[in-house]
Formats: C-alpha cells, structure tokens, sequence
C-alpha cells in the first residue's frame, strides 16, 4: 500500500510537467528548460539531505549504477522528452507515455528475469485502454485523426529510456538509500546540463516571465525533487514490472491538472479514470488463501 501511494503521487507529480514544459518551452531552449528543472531539483533535493551529504565513497562505490541512471537514464530521456515536445502535442505525448508498462515489462522480463504474470498482462490492457479513451476524449472514432510527428519518435525514445532507468534503478539502489541515490542521480544529470550549457543560446533571466520561473519551480522541486524520490523508492519495494503499470497514471493526471489551468472536466475523465484504477487495482490484486480449521 505504501510503494501504491509513493508512486501515484510521483505519477501524478509527472503529469504536471506535460503542462510546465509548454510554459517553459514558449520562451526558452529545450536545454535551459532541462538545466532549470534540475537546477531546482537538485537544490531541493539537497535541502532534503542536508543533515547527511552523501560521501565521496558512496559515489565510488556505486558509480556505475549513478552513471547510468542519471546521464543515460534521466539526461538521456529529458533531452528527447524536452526535444520531442517542441514538435508534438500533449496527446500523443501522453499516449506514446502510456506504453511505458509494457517497455518496462519487456525490459524487465529480458534484462531481470522477471516473470510476467498473467493479472499484470491483463492489468495492462485494461490500464491501456484507460488511457486511450481519455485522449481520444470518449470517441474511438478519434484515433483516424491521429498523425505522428518527429517528435512523437523522439518522445518513444525518451519512453524506452525511461524504461531502463526503472530497470537499473532496480539493479543499483543495493546498498545506497534512495534519498542519496536520487540525489547523486539528479545531480549527474544537472552536470550533464551544465557541460551544455556554454554552447547554446540561453536567454537572460530577466527576459523570462512569472509564468516560466513558476513552471521551472514546479517542474524542479514537484516533477523532479520530488516525484524521483517517491518513485524510486516506490519502485525498489515492488519492481519495476509492477511499478511501470502506474505511468498509465500520467496521462489522466495530465488531463485533471489541466482543469486547474483552465481547462473543463468531462464525463469522460471520470469513465477513463475509473477503467485505469480498475487496472491498476488488478495488477495489485492478491489472492488471499485462509486454511480449513
């Protein structure tokens, strides 16, 4: 129930930053977007470890697993995350999101050797099917309006990234406590930003408005500090087979988040909603056997 809460609240954490990254992205780089998101993360996260900085021969010790997961893993997929949403809507971002279960199924079952079961492959599906009828708002007939973009491609990149990173996270976090492990992790990938940064064209900071350092704030203390932390140690309790069925989570907090920016419920966000819990609930179901007295 805890790894259950931890991780509905990273995925609804997440599904803020569809909408952040918009705002960021109407006046910045996808670059400067990325370093200011984790400018602010990192700071967070610091804020949250301060008692107790991880040591230098901690990142030693576990500098494979931090390597990977933080260049690779978070740099990797908010470079084609951040790159794919210059050129794609929301929606199908959403959706090519949406099959993050299953790539992390797959991954899990290649690289792990974990064995699927079948209440995860129907939870799946029901999950899935969720979020295809809040994005095409109720109407399947919708889907022959979808068209793909480049940006689409780079966004299933950024899903497979993503994907791996539940996997190393899985793998790695033996011996690190989450909290020094999602720090190390986030800090990489700042450092990433911070090698890219002298190359390209970054604005100044007064020429940005509320709206964008308010979305940089949200993006990096919300969708990032927080989300990775609850996530990652969410993900260590039950595995990321299990895990990877809350990214359907996503795209409907998407949908409710963009309510409080304007945008109107619908009936069909109930009904979405109702059929994505139902999936993840399956996923999580136990049977319960009681011996004869």
């Amino acid at each position: 129930m805890k790894a259950s809460l931890y991780l509905l609240t990273a995925t609804i954490c997440w599904g803020l930053n569809f909408h952040f990254a918009q705002i960021m992205l109407k006046s910045s780089s996808s670059m400067e977007a990325g370093f200011w998101r984790f400018l602010f993360g990192v700071l967070t996260l610091t804020l949250f470890s301060y008692k107790k900085l991880p040591s230098i021969a901690l990142w030693r010790t576990h500098f494979r697993g931090l390597s990977l997961v933080g260049f690779v893993g978070i740099f990797g997929f908010n470079v084609f995350f951040f790159w794919g949403m210059l050129t794609t809507s929301p929606l199908n971002a959403a959706l090519i999101m949406s099959l993050n279960p299953a790539i992390t199924l797959l991954f899990s079952r290649t690289f792990l050797k974990t064995k699927l079961q079948a209440k995860q492959i129907i939870g799946i599906v029901v999950a899935f099917i969720g979020v295809m009828y809040l994005l095409v708002k109720g109407d399947f007939a919708e889907l022959q309006n979808f068209s793909f973009t480049t940006g689409d491609l780079l966004i299933f990149i950024a899903n497979a990234v993503f994907a791996m990173q539940h996997i190393w996270t899985k793998k790695y976090t033996g011996g690190i406590t989450i909290r020094d492990f999602t720090l190390l992790t986030n800090f990489i990938c700042l450092l990433c930003f911070l090698v890219i940064m002298p190359f390209i064209s970054v604005r100044s900071i007064t020429s940005h408005d509320w709206s964008f350092w308010v979305s940089a704030f949200g993006m990096g203390v919300l969708g990032t500090a927080v989300a990775f932390m609850l996530w990652n140690d969410g993900l260590k309790m039950i595995g990321p087979g299990r895990a990877g069925i809350f990214m359907n989570v996503v795209p409907l907090s998407t949908a409710l988040s963009g309510v409080l920016l304007g945008s109107s419920l619908y009936f069909y966000h109930l009904i979405s909603g109702i059929i994505i819990i139902s999936g993840l609930l399956i996923m999580q179901y136990q049977r319960r056997t009681y011996a004869l007295k």
